[in-house]
């Protein structure tokens, strides 16, 4: 047996339940056969059931505590990956035809960051497609390649060399927006990629969904404040009642262009108003009081 590290490593995180991940991780078993490619699954299921085992003998099953947080997830499987190139995905997600491939590929170039398409698939009501359009609109394809401020966290592969930089941000738990921060502020840059594509399939109920955004946006604050000083700190408190408006600007200035699921979108904004409110009331308190109980429900 060889000892020369994987070519790719591939996390699947299972935060709610690991039979949710079963589809995403047949598809990208399928698509390595034959390639130098190890596959790492996070859960909180204890010990995963031995048809699992016996269906994917070379498949990594890393257990967590019932609650941990996505970052958790992501920050133990990073830890033990052992590939040269480490993708990300979560297991909600569809993976599209060639996605492995698609990666190798792209990261035949320098780039240390490389963030995929993120497509829609069998949602159903306002508030899933709502969510989709706040967090993935801008990843929708088309999507043009080339450099890019921001990459998705359930489409993201990058250099393990990447690994060395803001290992504040990766060391036991790992925070891709602030991570991909850092390495930008270094001088690195992030690569978008249309061909390697991800279908979005979460579900959500309407006031779930806005705690969400809550929790969300204060824990991004809270840990942001760590990194700032005090008076960026009381800047950012003052100017983020103004959040609302760039928000929603932004995500019609990401969809729309692209002339796809309009209907969707426009029956969807009421919520996605509200969830830039909702993000917004939690990055405020975050800026006042620190991340607080934020950082946990992030998933």
């Amino acid at each position: 047996m060889s000892d020369k590290p994987p070519a790719l490593s591939v996390v699947i995180a299972a935060t709610t339940s690991l039979a949710e991940a079963r589809a995403c991780l047949e598809t990208i078993a399928r698509q390595s056969d034959g390639r130098p490619v190890e596959i790492l699954v996070t859960h909180s299921n204890g010990t995963p059931p031995a048809d699992w085992v016996r269906d994917y003998p070379g498949v990594t099953f890393l257990s967590l505590p019932p609650g941990a947080p996505l970052p958790r997830h992501l920050g133990v499987a990073v830890a033990r990956a052992a590939g040269e190139i480490i993708a990300v995905t979560e297991g909600t997600c569809e993976i599209g035809d060639g996605w492995v491939g698609a990666i190798l590929e792209n990261h035949q170039s320098p780039h240390p960051v490389v963030g995929g398409a993120v497509e829609p698939r069998d949602l159903r009501t306002p508030v899933d497609w709502a969510a989709y359009f706040s967090e993935y609109g801008q990843f929708m394809l088309p999507l043009a390649a080339g450099q890019t401020a921001e990459v998705p966290g359930n489409n993201l592969s990058l250099k393990r060399w990447a690994l060395a930089h803001g290992r504040q941000f990766v060391d036991g738990e790992f925070w891709k927006t602030l991570w991909c921060r850092h390495l930008q502020a270094e001088g690195h840059r992030l690569y978008a990629a249309p061909s390697p594509v991800v279908y979005y399939r979460k579900s959500f109920r309407f006031w779930p969904f806005l705690a969400r955004r809550v929790h969300h946006g204060r824990c991004f604050a809270g840990m942001r404040v760590a990194q700032i000083s005090f008076a960026r700190r009381v800047l950012h408190l003052l100017t983020t009642p103004g959040l609302p408006v760039l928000f929603c600007a932004r995500v019609f200035r990401a969809v729309l262009p692209k002339r796809r699921y309009r209907g969707q979108f426009f029956a969807s904004v009421p919520i996605i108003v509200l969830a830039t409110i909702a993000w917004t009331i939690g990055e405020f308190v975050g800026y006042l009081g620190g991340p607080g109980e934020g950082c946990r429900h992030v998933r």
